[in-house]
């Protein structure tokens, strides 16, 4: 039988929030570079890379909840549970904020001095980020509407006391 404590699972997600945040400084401090500067990373790759660590932390997240509610077998996890598109929305919000914060050289300077007569290079461009943020866009409008289809036709039955809120 495959268990784990719930401190090792802990352990896990603050290991993974540390990881992306470290890839998402990087994109920000490598991205915009002098022109003689050699890139430590494929920032392209890098965001890939985030994207893997994020679906893992939705993971990390959702097996703390179950533990945090007293379901101790991952499959016990009803499949029309929502928590897991809530948790999806955050690592999608997350993203699209962190994908703002990268600064870009400015496409109107580019045009105008040509982009091989500039002093910085970038490896991610303000149309790839804009890009990128549309598609994590739709995804958000489709997560939200499966949200407020399950808030719509969900109902909890209050004619008893929790067993939490008896004892």
């Amino acid at each position: 039988m495959n268990k784990i404590k719930a401190i090792n699972i802990i352990d896990k997600r603050n290991s993974l929030s540390t990881e992306i945040s470290k890839y998402w400084n990087i994109m920000r401090v490598e991205n915009i570079v002098g022109r003689n500067y050699t890139r430590n990373y494929d920032l392209k790759a890098l965001f890939t890379m985030i994207k893997g660590l994020a679906d893992q932390r939705v993971t990390a997240k959702l097996q703390l909840l179950c533990l945090n509610l007293g379901i101790t077998k991952f499959s016990d996890l009803p499949l029309d549970s929502n928590q897991i598109n809530i948790f999806k929305l955050c690592e999608l919000t997350e993203q699209k904020v962190q994908l703002g914060q990268i600064k870009t050289l400015s496409p109107k300077l580019k045009a105008a001095k040509g982009k091989n007569n500039l002093s910085k290079t970038e490896a991610l461009t303000s149309n790839w980020i804009k890009a990128r943020i549309d598609e994590i866009d739709l995804q958000i409008v489709e997560l939200k509407k499966k949200m407020t289809e399950f808030n719509e036709s969900t109902e909890l039955d209050m004619s008893k006391a929790p067993l939490a809120l008896v004892a």
